[in-house]
């Protein structure tokens, strides 16, 4: 053989983990499409899937992490069973089912009033005020007083 023909030893090494590497590629592909599949007919269920597919939650972590196409599919998938849920909520509501009726006003109609309980938040569920470290060592003698009567008031009106 001539010398032009001949392989280094380092150059075959390197072929061959290119191989290993597309071989290996190739099967966590096959992977991820198996385990979409499982996760469409276990109704979004991220543990169920797992189990069925014989891979860790870890794995499937780390597969969102790595690959932003498989996260996508993934959350196209939860998206469809979401509409579905809605769909039986709204089939539900028609029914005059008013438990659904209730469910539905809390959960979705919040900005008419339908709501238990009041949310003050800011724009876009920021918070009203910025929270921000204060440096006790830099209060006053009286501020540092007052900020001592303010937290006892405030736990002896728990203690009530």
């Amino acid at each position: 053989m001539e010398d032009k023909e001949k392989m280094s030893m380092s150059e075959a090494g390197k072929l061959g983990a290119e191989v290993a590497n597309k071989i290996i590629a190739d099967r966590i592909a096959e992977a991820k499409e198996e385990f979409l599949g499982i996760l469409e007919k276990s109704a979004g269920m991220v543990a169920t899937a797992c189990r069925k597919a014989n891979i860790s939650r870890p794995t499937y972590y780390r597969w969102r992490d790595e690959d932003k196409e498989f996260a996508e599919r993934c959350d196209d998938i939860k998206e469809i069973q979401k509409d579905g849920a809605e769909a039986l909520i709204l089939k539900k509501m028609k029914d005059g089912d008013t438990s659904m009726l209730i469910f539905y006003a809390k959960t979705q109609m919040k900005d008419r009033g339908y709501v238990e309980r009041r949310e003050l938040v800011g724009r876009d569920g920021q918070d009203l005020i910025k929270h921000e470290q204060v440096d006790l060592t830099k209060l006053t003698p009286e501020q540092r007083e007052a900020l001592l009567a303010i937290g006892t008031d405030i736990l002896n009106r728990k203690d009530e």
